[in-house]
């Protein structure tokens, strides 16, 4: 199987090949075949997925096929997204096909993981651990998994933290990395050599862009990583850096509150996914400031590495 870089393949030969046969793209351990034929995914998909191996091989032998499709409907044209057949999601306007097709291809990868344990959590790794980012809606993690993800830490994930239960370590599957909101701004000032998306407002979790991660993310997919720290992070605006230990047995109740499948895998998932955690420095962090957060967080990881 030959794969190059997606960015190396012509404009017009990417956009024609999304109508057609599709263009199949390496995410992570999956590889996956696209079909659109909205005319507005080949350019996010050219500037954020430019490193990842890709083929325009319509007989490659792929893991799932997913289709961004155009629909004409009441409210005029929308986008849907499919995968075997079938609309998890109800159709979104036009303008918002891309973080359409993120959200499918999140749930897609998260379906396709059932044999291991999904968590819904940011994951960077730093001095070969990882750290995972839970937190509910509105804490910070996106935001925080950036900051990180655009500095000198490894993304491995910016949604799933998904542990191989052959390994009990986290597997890497880096993706552009979603902002909302205020988050756009403070990462597009703090990061300005760092591509991102035109935001697109409205859409059912605010202003939405997507920042593209480190080339070396996309290269070192095969590596895996321990988890070595949790940390349940809340921005709390003019707040000092507070940091609070808590026990694995607390942090793994609220992970499992996360989980997606550790239902589904019983009494063996769960024996797993504590097996994974044995080792992890666990926290939760009140915090206002990245300046004073990150030489923590860096020192936390020097002393677990």
């Amino acid at each position: 199987m030959t794969l190059m870089p997606l960015g190396e393949f012509a404009p017009t030969l990417v956009e024609n090949s999304l109508r057609g046969s599709g263009v199949c793209i390496a995410v992570g351990t999956f590889l996956c075949r696209i079909h659109s034929d909205t005319g507005l995914l080949s350019e996010p998909l050219l500037r954020l997925y430019s490193s990842y191996p890709a083929s325009i091989d319509c007989n490659l032998l792929v893991d799932f096929e997913i289709d961004v499709r155009s629909i004409r409907s009441r409210h005029g044209r929308e986008v849907e997204f499919h995968w075997e057949g079938k609309s998890p999601f109800p159709a979104l306007p036009l303008s918002q096909t891309h973080p359409l097709f993120e959200w499918g291809l999140n749930w897609a990868i998260a379906t396709l993981s059932g044999s291991d344990i999904v968590i819904h959590s940011a994951v960077v790794e730093k001095n070969g651990i990882a750290l995972a980012l839970p937190g509910d809606p509105g804490a910070g993690k996106s935001t925080l998994c950036a900051m990180l993800a655009l500095s000198d830490w490894r993304l491995l994930s910016d949604e799933l933290t998904i542990i191989d239960r052959q390994t009990l370590k986290v597997r890497s599957i880096p993706r552009p990395i979603s902002l909302k909101d205020q988050s756009i701004r403070l990462i597009k000032t703090r990061f300005p050599d760092t591509y991102m998306t035109e935001p697109i407002s409205e859409t059912r979790k605010g202003d939405i862009a997507y920042a593209k991660p480190h080339d070396s993310a996309v290269l070192n997919v095969d590596q895996q990583a321990p988890i070595g720290m949790i940390i349940f992070p809340q921005y709390q605006a003019g707040s000092p850096l507070e940091v609070v230990p808590i026990s694995k047995a607390y942090a793994l109740a609220q992970l499992l509150d996360n989980t997606f499948n550790v239902g589904l895998l019983g009494k063996e998932g769960f024996a797993d996914a504590a097996q994974a955690l044995a080792n992890a420095k666990c926290f939760e962090v009140t915090y206002s400031s990245f300046d004073e957060l990150l030489p923590w967080l860096d020192t936390q990881c020097r002393a677990t590495s």
